[in-house]
């Protein structure tokens, strides 16, 4: 099954379910990430941190392009206007964002979203988009926790929890490589590695108890 997983920003995806990166690459063609809010000169770091990162798995790396909520004029002043509600004016973004994401789809894909629960409006905006791309499609739709925001307690009704199969080690390599947030958010490489091993031991993805069916089948 090919996966295409949903980065809202560059580092969201290989912090939040890169453990999972080696077994779900193990084919050609067999992983890609798309990170949605990546646009602009101010993200060039962040663009040159998620390409080094990515680089430690065979995966296909897409970039939407789309400006990050805090280069989007004054509508999320500070940090905690970022983890409200959605601004009127970005009302129609998600409709762009799925119609840019949507090429990228193929019938039977796996579609990994992030579950965007008190996280950031880009997150948010993110996981409606996809869904918005997947609709009425064979696209199947899972979602991971991200990290370092704290996961829910279950995904929701009829899901079912998917561990972390993770080669910690390459996993924090490849997460180390976005330095610019690890000194940010954390202060250092020490406290991030224990964050993520703290992440390594939680649940990281839900999927709807069918599709866990069906890959069982197939695996038979």
């Amino acid at each position: 099954m090919r996966r295409v997983v949903v980065s809202p920003h560059p580092d969201d995806a290989v912090w939040s379910c890169g453990g999972m990166f080696g077994a779900w690459a193990a084919g050609p063609d067999a992983l890609t990430v798309v990170t949605v809010f990546d646009g602009g000169p101010a993200a060039a770091v962040r663009r040159a941190e998620d390409a080094a990162a990515l680089a430690a798995w065979p995966v296909r790396a897409v970039g939407l392009g789309f400006p990050d909520a805090v280069h989007r004029g004054d509508r999320y002043p500070g940090p905690l206007s970022r983890r409200r509600a959605v601004h009127p004016d970005d009302a129609e973004l998600a409709e762009a964002v799925a119609a840019a994401l949507a090429p990228y789809l193929r019938e039977g894909d796996l579609l990994l979203l992030p579950l965007a629960g008190r996280t950031h409006v880009d997150h948010v905006i993110a996981r409606s988009a996809a869904e918005r791309a997947a609709a009425g499609t064979a696209v199947q739709v899972a979602y991971y926790a991200e990290f370092p925001y704290r996961p829910p307690s279950a995904g929701g009704p009829g899901m079912e929890v998917t561990e972390h199969r993770a080669d910690f080690s390459a996993w924090l390599r490849g997460a180390l490589a976005y330095r610019s947030q690890v000194t940010e958010m954390f202060g250092g490489p020490l406290r991030f590695g224990r964050a993520l091993a703290g992440h390594a031991r939680t649940p990281a993805v839900w999927r709807e108890h069918r599709l866990a069916a069906q890959d069982s089948a197939a695996a038979k």
